[in-house]
């Protein structure tokens, strides 16, 4: 039994022992595979290596992006001007058809490329790009806020023209305007005999009067909404007095020409942009102006009988060049551009003031009186087109509505003018031309449509900047 023992034991310490020694066997069994990384480094450069490639691809993308970005707004920036773009189909006249064309915004999609974070950055929910069929503006929504181009310098002179010209500093326009008249009437001084036989004078009269006006006018604007101006006109009128049938003969004709010269009223007036154009609405503006009697009134002037006619001319001894009270105006203008087509229409209503004068009759002697000279109401309309950048043609209608006049000698009753009440139609073609960034010239012809409206009428105006 103890031999067994002995054995056993004997076999446990030699088992114990070979464990122990086999310890460092199996740790350098399990550190062996350590010895392999020999070939490491070669597989770490080639991974840095393709790493750097890839970088360098990204970094050309990006290149290449920022390029075509920028051929992109070089183009945007040669259609807002209406030329001609280099490399494309789109040729001057269509790029200027495309001036003022509202393209509704939406987001652009950027892919998710790691060269393209810097543009996904930034906000391009207001970019705008050419409408896809694929992906409609999400809403369906105009947008009040736009990027759209400037306008035209036709387009500017005939906004600057219809509504006022908003933004400048300081301007001064020259005007210079021809109206021509021409009426004649046949005048019966005596009664019917038996209802069939008229026993008297006949006068056959005819006036042709021509008025050239100088009309300068300054301009000052306080904000980009508001603006005032002022200006005062010099006259000079002729008149032409013809009479025929003096004496009983139809061939006994008699004239007599007048002239005179002077200053005008002087008219000064504010305007206020209410709306600002937009994509959907219209530009409006309303002004208020008031009229000083600076010109020479046409009261009491004395007429005189042409000697030789008999009795039958009679000619003022001068003319007026004012209306001889004071007046004030208020109106409205609304705008809207359809390039290059632009619209407009206008309406204004204008007061006269009673006013006592020291001497309100045609003949010899004072007669003291007040006169209250009629109100009136303007409206027109009429339409534009811009031919190119620096030209425009329009054509307009205007028609003014004017009451009675009505004079009140001192102690009498007031009576009506016969004859004073006036309703003046006009047809206007125009044509607007820009010659520089300060200058521009407009021309105008009116012809009249009604007898109280002048035959004819030319204007040239020649509106400057500072």
């Amino acid at each position: 039994m103890k031999a067994d023992f002995r054995c056993t034991v004997a076999g446990l310490a030699l088992a114990a022992a070979l464990s122990i020694s086999a310890q460092p066997v199996f740790a350098q069994d399990a550190l062996a595979p350590e010895e392999e990384p020999q070939e490491a480094p070669d597989e770490e450069a080639d991974a840095r290596a393709d790493l750097e490639r890839q970088v360098e691809e990204l970094r050309e993308r990006e290149r290449e992006y920022r390029r075509r970005l920028e051929q992109l707004e070089a183009r945007l920036a040669l259609i807002e001007r209406g030329q001609a773009v280099p490399g494309a189909s789109l040729g001057a006249a269509e790029a200027a058809n495309l001036r003022g064309a509202y393209i509704a915004p939406r987001p652009v999609a950027i892919p998710d490329d790691p060269s393209l974070a810097f543009f996904r950055k930034q906000d391009l929910s207001q970019s705008f790009v050419l409408p896809s069929q694929d992906a409609p503006p999400p809403g369906g929504e105009e947008e009040e806020e736009r990027r759209s181009p400037a306008p035209s310098e036709a387009v500017a002179e005939i906004s600057g023209e219809q509504q006022g010209r908003f933004g400048d500093r300081l301007g001064f326009d020259l005007g210079l305007s021809y109206s021509h008249f021409d009426t004649a009437r046949i005048s019966l001084n005596g009664f019917l005999a038996l209802d069939a036989i008229f026993l008297g004078t006949i006068s056959i009269d005819q006036v042709k009067s021509d008025i050239f006006t100088f009309d300068p006018t300054i301009r000052y604007g306080i904000s980009d909404r508001l603006f005032v101006d002022a200006n005062l006109p010099v006259l000079y009128r002729t008149s032409n007095f013809r009479s025929g049938g003096a004496g009983g003969s139809a061939s006994a004709l008699i004239e007599r020409t007048v002239h005179d010269e002077g200053i005008g009223d002087l008219n000064f007036g504010a305007s206020y942009r209410l709306i600002e154009e937009t994509a959907s609405m219209p530009d409006v503006v309303v002004s208020a102006r008031v009229r000083v009697p600076t010109g020479r009134d046409p009261f009491g002037i004395e007429f005189v009988e042409v000697a030789g006619s008999e009795g039958n001319l009679q000619v003022p001894a001068a003319l007026a060049t004012g209306t001889g009270v004071y007046g004030a105006s208020i109106g409205w203008a609304m705008l809207k551009t359809l390039d290059p087509m632009v619209i407009f229409g206008n309406a204004t209503y204008f007061h006269n003031f009673s006013r006592d004068f020291a001497d309100i009759g045609e003949n010899e002697g004072n007669i003291p009186g007040r006169v209250d000279i009629g109100d009136a109401f303007q409206f027109g309309a009429g339409l534009a087109f811009a031919l190119n950048d620096k030209s425009s043609i329009s054509m307009s209608y205007s028609q003014r509505i004017i009451e009675r006049t009505r004079l009140r000698p001192e102690g009498q009753d007031s009576r009506i003018v016969v004859g004073s009440q006036a309703n003046v139609g006009l047809v206007n073609l125009g044509a607007t031309f820009s010659l520089s960034r300060r200058l521009a010239l407009i021309a105008n012809v009116g012809i009249g449509l009604t007898d109280d409206s002048p035959d004819m009428s030319v204007g040239i105006r020649l509106p400057f900047r500072f």
